[in-house]
């Protein structure tokens, strides 16, 4: 329960946010499903809601995304991936920097994971700005809470390293770049890595109608006995824009 009381506090604070630092934003919409049949079946669907806004020096961009999957095999069922996150992130500009404020709440049912919730804050710079191209690169620190599916917690502060890069391929395309390490200030030894990368084409103009592909990848150095560090996905999906 008080995950779930975590999760609608970082949502809450999103929006009180947004409210207060920008009356504008794009949003955009997405989903997708695979499906394969034969002498195994699968299902794979993704959904995300993400909304970017501006005014002044002020950027706030909100995200809500799910994936969810399950295979079948000689009658055999399992469930491949079953997750959901929810995020804030908000950068104030400054003369060629910026401050940022980076907040997530993460459940992966299939890693036992029921709750990860990241508080962070820190500043960063602008290696690269411009109107096709931006680099940026972030340091700061972060509050963890984790409450995994045995009932157990933990509470940690970690520092974080982040960068991140968007390019502009062309008019209709463009592609990205992120990445974040977070080692405990205790125990480097004990560390999450977040990255993705994807690219994003246009396919409909008149209708605002993209194709997008993004590549995920979780690392957790402190997983529960019989759980693998890694985590990798492939996500292709319809996106909406307006």
């Amino acid at each position: 329960m008080r995950g779930w009381m975590m999760m609608a506090a970082v949502a809450l604070m999103g929006s009180t946010a947004v409210l207060q630092a920008t009356n504008t934003w794009e949003t955009a919409v997405s989903a997708g499903l695979n499906m394969t049949s034969g002498n195994s079946d699968s299902t794979a669907a993704n959904a995300g809601v993400t909304a970017v806004g501006t005014q002044g020096k002020h950027e706030t961009r909100l995200l809500a995304e799910g994936n969810y999957g399950e295979s079948k095999t000689d009658g055999d069922e399992q469930t491949t991936a079953d997750n959901l996150k929810g995020g804030l992130e908000y950068k104030y500009s400054l003369n060629g920097s910026f401050l940022y404020s980076n907040n997530s709440a993460f459940r992966d049912t299939v890693a036992d994971l029921d709750l990860r919730l990241i508080l962070g804050a820190g500043g960063g710079y602008h290696l690269i700005k411009s109107e096709t191209a931006t680099l940026d690169v972030e340091l700061g620190a972060a509050y963890i809470r984790e409450e995994r599916a045995d009932d157990t917690e933990d509470d940690s502060i970690a520092f974080r390293a982040a960068a991140g890069h968007d390019q502009a391929l062309s008019e209709t395309a463009k592609l990205w770049a992120a990445g974040e390490y977070l080692p405990q200030t205790d125990d480097f030894g004990i560390y999450l890595v977040n990255s993705e990368a994807g690219v994003e084409a246009v396919l409909n103009p008149r209708i605002q109608l993209n194709l997008r592909m993004v590549l995920q990848h979780r690392y957790d150095s402190d997983v529960p006995e019989g759980r693998e560090n890694s985590d990798l996905a492939l996500i292709s999906a319809l996106v909406y824009k307006h």
